[in-house]
């Protein structure tokens, strides 16, 4: 997907245009924390919608809370509320999300016994049920919870697996564990211009100064800094 040290310069999105003259900008590591495998078992291992939606959920349970700590660990334009979408990793992040989320459905149905479709949480004003959706005409927030759009336009593949006679991930980027039979991402190699820990590297500092030359407006309400984040390791620093 290209650096994430500031202002994106390589790969596939280099020089990508954020906005009118303002270039897609990153920090990686900046602050927050990324989605675990601990997170994902906590949030499946619940049955009703509002225990796992802000404000009702708690805070080990918050799909929205863990959600918005990939764009506070990203950083840069993801980390805006009204930005994030202009980066290209916007899009894969909640395709991931979206899939966690079909898997609660799924086990609402299967193993709570509780109809996905109807148990839409007590929201009021922009998030209540019968509002319209926006850029949708004739739909209304309600209707996003049907099994319909995953029956029939759209689904979702399991994540990677393998083992012992089969330890290959399918791509790459991912490597076996063949005991537990877990997948998990390929080391990245250090470049010379970066340091442990990270956030005194060069690269850390070019991300942050890059990152604060532009304006993403508010910023997601994130989980606390993982300790190995420029926030957690530079006091009054914020990703």
């Amino acid at each position: 997907m290209g650096n994430g040290d500031g202002f994106v310069v390589t790969g596939p999105f280099a020089k990508w245009q954020a906005g009118k003259k303002v270039p897609l900008t990153r920090n990686i590591a900046g602050d927050s924390t990324l989605i675990s495998r601990q997170n994902i078992a906590a949030i499946l291992s619940r049955c009703r919608t509002t225990e796992i939606v802000s404000p009702w959920a708690k805070p080990k349970f918050d799909f929205e809370l863990a959600h918005a700590g990939i764009h506070g660990w990203v950083g840069g334009h993801m980390f805006g509320m009204n930005t994030a979408a202009a980066d290209p990793i916007f899009f894969l992040h909640h395709a991931f999300i979206d899939y966690i989320w079909e898997l609660f459905r799924q086990r609402q149905a299967s193993f709570c016994k509780i109809n996905p479709e109807t148990d839409y949480p007590p929201s009021k004003g922009l998030h209540g049920p019968k509002r319209p959706m926006d850029g949708l005409p004739g739909y209304r927030n309600i209707d996003g919870f049907r099994s319909f759009w995953t029956q029939f336009w759209y689904n979702y593949e399991p994540s990677p697996t393998c083992s012992k006679k089969v330890p290959s991930c399918g791509t790459p980027y991912l490597q076996c564990e063949p005991i537990s039979g877990v997948c998990f991402p390929v080391t990245r190699k250090i470049s010379p211009d970066e340091a442990k820990p990270y956030a005194l590297s060069p690269r850390a500092n070019r991300g942050r100064a890059q990152a604060l030359s532009i304006n993403i407006g508010p910023t997601f309400r994130v989980p606390p800094p993982d300790p190995r984040t420029q926030a957690a390791l530079l006091p009054g620093v914020k990703g």
